[in-house]
């Protein structure tokens, strides 16, 4: 192997690479380097070291730490990546959000040194069953038992993501860079917990908790699904968590009694309750055969013909629902004095931005003074013939800081 710096980790490089949607040709360019030797770098059956020279500018371009190269990085396993989408042309991006979900894992892990997240609780639902066998009508058996598990009774869900983070799923938001990736997920087999990104890329509140609802379908009935599974039956699988996310958001017999017209006005008039789109509605009704195939072909035609395939009314009048347990973490750590910002974030080994973001951080949250430097504010010189140097003396006061 060429000689180069100890202890280099291929994976770290490319996982930071991805974060940032770059090639591995544009990386070269970035730190002046030959495309086929990023590729060594990155290599694991033959991996090139790295000159310690370069570290520097890799860090800097990919906004890491350079610790972040040398972080252990635990064996994945044959663990399946949910997207929305598997089309060639939104591969950088798949790349990207996955990459970002590994952000979000070396986030909590660094956390839980330190705080007790919530517990994974997370039932086995099939408790074996292959998800290749599941019926229609079995989502909303599955979700109605999910339900009872966590407690949440029949009617409206008033906060999605909460109970998802008191599930033990940790939740990050992030721009993906593509309204055709409305989130992402996965269970770690590292970590023996589920991770959850969600878009903000559309920040509409009922498109996010469907996104979410969809993401947690993923978690709850495709813990065992492999990369392969997913390739060969990814239309089932994408159909199964969006008939699980409808039935969970709206289950049959309260949401089918406050249907009192199956007319778009009506449906409208339940979005505030039940915080699901119309659209949603609409394919929930069908799936519960409240309406005929030809009836709802008719409320989508109305549906395009008022435009809402882009925007509903309502849409910028509910409350984005927002994660919170990486955020408040870092929160009680730092304001109660437990660790700095700044030596928490170094051991991240992630730049001040990407952590902020991921983690929904005000912004400064990573840029105050430490606490024992005191900013001193400039003063207007006192004028000498202000001060009788002939009298019995003049005390000129100070306020007891050294200048």
């Amino acid at each position: 192997m060429p000689a180069g710096v100890e202890g280099f980790v291929p994976g770290r490089l490319t996982m930071a690479r991805e974060a940032k949607a770059l090639r591995q040709t544009e990386l070269a360019d970035l730190i002046e380097k030959s495309p086929a030797t990023v590729s060594k770098y990155e290599s694991l059956s033959n991996p090139q070291r790295p000159d310690p020279a370069i570290l520097p500018r890799l860090a800097q371009v990919l906004q890491v730490d350079i610790g972040w190269f040398f972080k252990p990085l635990a064996d994945r396993g044959d663990t399946a990546v949910f997207y929305r989408s598997l089309i060639g042309e939104l591969e950088l991006m798949r790349n990207k959000a996955r990459a970002r979900l590994g952000f979000v894992e070396a986030i909590e892990e660094t956390l839980s040194q330190y705080v007790d997240l919530p517990e994974v609780d997370v039932p086995d639902l099939l408790k074996g069953r292959d998800y290749r066998t599941l019926r229609r009508e079995d989502f909303d058996v599955y979700a109605a038992a999910l339900r009872d598990h966590w407690e949440l009774g029949d009617g409206p869900i008033e906060d999605l993501l909460l109970v998802i983070e008191n599930a033990g799923i940790v939740v990050a938001e992030d721009e993906i860079g593509s309204v055709k990736l409305d989130g992402v997920s996965w269970w770690s087999s590292a970590t023996r917990r589920p991770y959850m990104l969600v878009a903000q890329d559309k920040n509409v509140a009922v498109r996010r908790r469907l996104d979410a609802a969809h993401e947690m379908a993923h978690i709850v009935l495709h813990r065992h699904v492999t990369p392969n599974d997913l390739v060969h039956d990814f239309r089932r699988i994408e159909e199964q968590a969006m008939a699980f996310a409808g039935a969970f958001l709206l289950p049959a017999d309260t949401f089918g009694s406050d249907v009192y017209s199956h007319s778009l006005e009506a449906l409208l008039a339940l979005k505030s309750k039940w915080k699901v789109s119309v659209g949603a509605m609409i394919k929930r009704l069908g799936h519960i055969a409240v309406i005929s195939d030809q009836y709802e072909r008719r409320l989508w035609q109305y549906y395009s013909y008022r435009r809402w395939r882009t925007r509903e009314p309502l849409d910028d009048v509910i409350p984005v629902e927002q994660p919170k347990n990486l955020r408040d973490s870092f929160e009680l750590l730092v304001k109660d004095g437990f660790i700095s910002s700044k030596e928490i974030l170094r051991e991240t080994c992630l730049s001040a931005e990407v952590v902020r973001s991921l983690a929904g951080l005000p912004e400064g949250f990573f840029n105050t003074d430490p606490p024992n430097l005191v900013r001193f504010k400039p003063l207007v010189k006192q004028q000498l013939d202000e001060i009788d140097v002939f009298e019995k003396g003049t005390i000129i006061p100070f306020d007891g800081k050294r200048r």
